[in-house]
């Protein structure tokens, strides 16, 4: 199942991040105190006529939800949470400015993947150039120790 995800993941990557989002909406959705967020939004100073009307519309409804029985209650809750979360989903699902995202997204993680690969490379050239002039110094004085070595046994010798 979660292969079957990661594969659609996959093949439309455009649709991680809406989906991502979607998954983390829903989860706060689930989360959230559906009395204190009526509340909240009752209490907001209205706009204009139209965010008056819904207010008001808003207040009955929490006043009916204090009206209710804990079963109903958590019922209410339950429905209007699903109910959001699934206007929620459905809208990002065709949100085309989430494409413009994740694109945006992987070109900067790219440019700067790329710029650390320049650095890691021009810093492994640099390390391999240091390191064999350090090599052919060391053999270079090996070199001329063993002909000195030879000088000084040949001038023994005569």
């Amino acid at each position: 199942m979660a292969d079957q995800e990661d594969l659609e993941q996959a093949q439309d990557p455009g649709m991680s991040i809406s989906k991502m989002i979607g998954d983390k909406l829903t989860e706060s959705i689930q989360n959230m105190d559906v009395f204190s967020t009526l509340q909240k939004m009752v209490s907001m100073e209205p706009g204009d006529e139209e965010s008056q009307g819904i207010q008001n519309k808003l207040k009955g409804v929490l006043e009916k939800f204090r009206d209710m029985n804990p079963e109903e209650k958590r019922e209410f809750a339950k429905q209007i949470k699903e109910g959001l979360a699934s206007k929620l989903n459905m809208r990002l699902k065709d949100n085309a400015m989430l494409a413009g995202v994740e694109d945006a997204i992987r070109s900067a993680v790219m440019t700067k993947l790329y710029m650390v690969a320049a650095a890691v490379l021009i810093f492994v050239l640099v390390l391999v150039f240091f390191g064999y002039k350090l090599y052919k110094s060391i053999k270079e004085k090996e070199k001329k120790r063993e002909e000195k070595k030879k000088a000084k046994q040949m001038k023994k010798k005569k």
